[in-house]
């Protein structure tokens, strides 16, 4: 298996396990994370402290059920493309979509992602990830 793809899975792997220090291992010092849109969640994150207190704000505010799936992956060199479904409950709202997230390494630690989501639904998405 190409190493990137090992450490991305681990990544996924350790999301859902909730295990922070784990994540936190995987990402360059500062690692740079690009979430799309206009919500809450969106915006460039810089460093894996931010990087993790978001992840973990994700799973807080979806009331632990916000889930990642891996569905396909294309390694180049430096850089891994990744196919993944995702969904999240809220006070009985579901969200669900795909995005495609490319993840860049550097020094064997990822060192960048920038995601690009596919939203079933735009209005449950906003609701399901609001952090107020």
């Amino acid at each position: 298996m190409d190493p990137k793809e090992r450490a991305i899975r681990e990544l996924y792997d350790s999301r859902a396990r909730r295990d922070w220090d784990a994540v936190a291992s995987l990402l360059a010092d500062q690692v740079g994370w690009h979430e799309p849109g206009e919500e809450d969640h969106s915006g460039d994150f810089r460093g894996r402290e931010e990087v993790v207190a978001l992840l973990e704000k994700l799973v807080a505010v979806t009331e632990g059920t916000f889930q990642l799936e891996l569905e396909a992956f294309l390694n180049l060199d430096h850089h891994s493309a990744v196919l993944v479904r995702w969904w999240a409950e809220r006070q009985g709202l579901r969200s669900e979509g795909r995005e495609i997230a490319i993840y860049r390494f550097q020094s064997a630690k990822i060192a960048q992602v920038w995601f690009y989501n596919e939203v079933s639904n735009p209005d449950d998405f906003s609701a399901v990830f609001a952090f107020s």
